[in-house]
């Protein structure tokens, strides 16, 4: 039988009594088959929709990750889903979405697969036995009418043969991580990570440092030496990631002895991938 994920059924266990529903998870869409779950919780926003908005689709044809690459969505394989967001916050600190959706998710898949370890690979990466098992997309709109659209795409239960050539080493699934033979009940890794991304969104306003704290202690480039590409104005760069500044940016000691503090990129570790 068909894993189909039900937008009455994850209600239900996000809301098990009816009358306290997540505020990040007030409404939720299932999808069959759209482009990107982002253009359809952006539009959503453009049209006046309030926060708390959960757009899943269980196909995309047009999904997208970082620097404008293509998703992998695999049919009924991972959770591919966007939150349509409107923060309390200035503009200036919405960068901080990025590292408050990177410790959600792992705490969530943390929740789903007891025993497992889930480290970030900054910004936006998750990894599960040093491999990306779930990626982050942020995207958002500062005029008057202000959102924000964050896109999660996680692989579930995909086996080896459903990643892309290109990407069999370098990816795994929880079910992979896991090492069970049994398909991973998506419509539970989905509740967790909803759960826990809703329960750390207060975060952003109240405690950031605490977030910081731990987008630093899970992450796999602290200590090791990185190549950035494609951070604003600084071509590409080679140095030891030191650590996460305040705001959620990267410190990295180049190889000339200088500091820099960069807010976007890729990032690779050197002599690994």
């Amino acid at each position: 039988m068909t894993d189909r994920l039900s937008a009455e059924e994850l209600a239900a266990m996000l809301d098990p009594c009816g009358n306290e529903p997540l505020r990040l998870a007030r409404k939720i869409l299932v999808l069959a088959e759209t482009g990107s779950t982002n253009d359809v919780a952006a539009q959503m926003a453009r049209s006046g929709e309030a926060e708390g908005v959960v757009v899943f689709a269980e196909s995309q044809t047009a999904g997208r990750g970082r620097l404008g690459r293509h998703w992998e969505s695999a049919l009924h394989k991972g959770l591919w889903f966007s939150m349509l967001l409107r923060p309390g916050l200035a503009f200036s600190n919405w960068s901080r979405l990025t590292t408050w959706v990177a410790v959600g998710v792992a705490r969530g898949l943390e929740e789903a697969l007891p025993g497992c370890r889930a480290s970030v690979k900054w910004p936006n990466d998750i990894y599960l036995n040093d491999r990306k098992a779930a990626g982050i997309l942020i995207e958002c709109s500062t005029d008057a009418n202000g959102f924000a659209v964050a896109g999660i795409g996680v692989n579930v239960n995909h086996s080896r043969e459903d990643f892309p050539e290109e990407l069999i080493t370098r990816a795994t699934s929880l079910r992979e991580a896991s090492a069970k033979s049994e398909e991973v009940d998506r419509q539970k890794v989905a509740v967790a990570l909803l759960r826990q991304l809703d329960r750390l969104y207060c975060g952003l306003a109240e405690d950031f440092p605490a977030l910081v704290a731990e987008a630093e202690a899970r992450s796999i480039l602290i200590g090791r030496q990185i190549e950035m590409r494609g951070a604003a104005g600084t071509g590409t760069l080679r140095g030891i990631a030191e650590g996460l500044e305040p705001d959620g940016s990267l410190r990295i000691r180049t190889e000339d002895g200088l500091v820099q503090t960069l807010s976007g990129g890729e990032v690779s570790i050197c002599g690994w991938w």
